[in-house]
């Protein structure tokens, strides 16, 4: 799977896009001259996983050339947790200007992404039937497997957009209706491609990223705590806790082991070629993470602390929710660089001493000057929008140089905590709650990032609120691409946001709790394609 997602695309566009790309096709390399048979529909099945990795990873088009971002600035950026740092051009979607309307590339092509990627879905389901006829649980499978990327295709653009257009159907010449499926129809069929999924996929796939029962299972108890059906949504995540192959790892910075990726927490992810050759640029989460170190006394880039672009920062608030005995900011947080530049570093810093240092408990001016990098000690108050502390979940030691911005590390759609915490969430805010089950959810979360076996030796939580909730979800999934959802599901985008990102603060409405529709959908739509409020 590392290696067929990307490289099997371009195929797939060049069927499926036909409203898109003026290219003629000859001879063979159509639908009907490939996806004939088995080999053809898995062909094109695996060409259906493309837009999980295009997404979020490399340019949409596929080329080089182009925006890297797309996938990143739509799900990190304008939180409470994240704000934006220095460089970049999408800086608007963090702070909510005028700038954020339907003329971004990132809405456009993140819609024209999943649409591709829903397309892709329907050419194996509609194809499957006749090019798989003698072997009725491979066809079984395989149409599995493509209803769950279409049903998760649409979630994602349900939760970004609203009601949006939808079909099940194979798109093989230039559409120009369209219309807009209100989410009380939307959702049912979505959930009926769900349950298909979970009743016909395996729970374990030879390939490491293809879609399992399991991952049907975590979709819907994600989209039922969505949907706000509390009883719904803590069934499925018990169903998974109870009896599914997944366990904890032992710490949590073993999460972000990059030998350990596919380890035993890890319910569904999507792949990300090791090699070059067939990778248009992977995942680039390793870029945008990053503080301005290399500028600094004693410092240079290098491959091991990465090629900083400085996008997204991490709130004041975030870096303060963490209890000095959390592991999971050490975890999750660079605040440590060593010098390795002799020729750039202060007097008494030799290469692999401290030269950068971001301490938790700020140091007074007399303490700093007692270490001769003393002017590389930033405390809190002091942070930047290139100095702040860096991620430690997306960084990339092994690229082939300084430079390289091409990433291998897959993307976590879905890992064992945070069922833990939907079920928490669900027991804390049923219509008659279960604080008991509640609490000892969200514990055995808590247990592994104290590094404690027992409950009584963590800081008391007498009731699971909201707040609660969104705070721990805060603190174990911070830079997984889950904030911006969690505040808009909750209603709590707006109220946040103004309470800790001072960059979004001025400019941010209830109306962003919804994306716009992308102005060359609505002007290549011959009837009318309503925009979404506020754009």
């Amino acid at each position: 799977m590392k290696k067929n997602i990307i490289y099997i695309f371009t195929l797939i566009s060049l069927i499926s896009c036909s409203d898109i790309l003026d290219e003629e096709l000859t001879g063979d390399l159509t639908g009907d001259g490939v996806f004939i048979d088995e080999e053809g529909i898995n062909f094109a099945l695996n060409g259906a996983y493309a837009s999980l990795g295009l997404f979020i990873g490399n340019s949409p088009d596929g080329r080089d050339d182009t925006n890297r971002e797309t996938g990143w600035t739509l799900i990190a950026f304008g939180t409470d947790t994240y704000t934006n740092a220095s460089d970049g051009g999408f800086k608007y979607f963090n702070t909510y200007d005028s700038d954020l309307n339907a003329s971004s590339q990132i809405v456009s092509e993140s819609w024209n992404e999943f649409y591709k990627g829903i397309n892709a879905a329907n050419t194996v389901i509609s194809r499957a039937p006749e090019a798989i006829p003698n072997n009725q649980q491979k066809l079984t499978e395989v149409l599995a497997e493509a209803r769950f990327l279409r049903a998760y295709y649409y979630y994602w653009l349900a939760r970004i957009w609203g009601p949006v257009h939808y079909t099940d159907e194979e798109t093989t010449t230039a559409e120009t209706e369209a219309h807009r499926m209100a989410l009380e129809e939307l959702y049912p069929k979505i959930i009926e491609d769900l349950e298909y999924a979970e009743a016909n996929l395996p729970g374990v796939q030879d390939d490491f990223g293809r879609a399992t029962s399991w991952a049907a299972k975590a979709t819907l108890a994600d989209l039922y705590l969505t949907r706000k059906n509390y009883d719904l949504a803590a069934s499925y995540a018990e169903d998974i806790i109870d009896k599914g192959p997944f366990s904890l790892v032992s710490t949590y910075a073993e999460l972000w082991n990059l030998e350990n990726e596919e380890n035993s927490e890890v319910i569904w992810s999507t792949q990300f070629a090791d090699e070059l050759e067939y990778d248009n640029g992977g995942n680039p989460a390793h870029l945008f993470f990053l503080m301005e170190y290399d500028k600094l006394p004693g410092m240079q880039r290098d491959v091991v602390n990465g090629r900083p672009w400085k996008r997204f920062r991490p709130t004041n608030y975030l870096l303060n929710l963490y209890d000095m005995e959390d592991q999971r900011y050490d975890g999750t947080f660079t605040t440590v660089f060593y010098a390795n530049n002799p020729d750039s570093a202060p007097s008494g810093v030799a290469v692999g001493d401290t030269a950068v240092y971001l301490p938790r408990v700020p140091l007074s001016q007399a303490e700093k000057d007692t270490k001769p990098y003393g002017a590389s000690i930033y405390n809190q108050d002091e942070y930047t929008e290139k100095i702040y502390p860096s991620s430690k979940k997306w960084v990339q030691p092994n690229r082939v140089s300084t430079n390289e911005e091409s990433g291998s590390r897959d993307f976590i759609a879905y890992r064992l905590a945070e069922i833990y915490l939907i079920a928490a969430e669900a027991y804390a805010l049923k219509a008659t709650p279960n604080q008991t089950k509640a609490l000892y959810y969200l514990d055995e979360v808590r247990k592994r990032a104290y590094g404690v076996d027992n409950v009584s030796d963590l800081p008391v939580i007498s009731a699971v609120d909201l707040n609660v909730i969104l705070e721990e979800r805060a603190k174990e999934l911070a830079q997984e691409g889950k904030r911006w959802f969690d505040l808009v599901r909750t209603g709590k985008l707006v109220e946040r946001v103004k309470m800790h990102n001072p960059q979004a603060a001025s400019f941010i409405q209830e109306y962003h709790s919804l994306r716009p529709i992308p102005l060359t959908q609505i002007d290549r739509t011959s009837n009318e394609f309503p925009q979404n409020p506020g754009y």
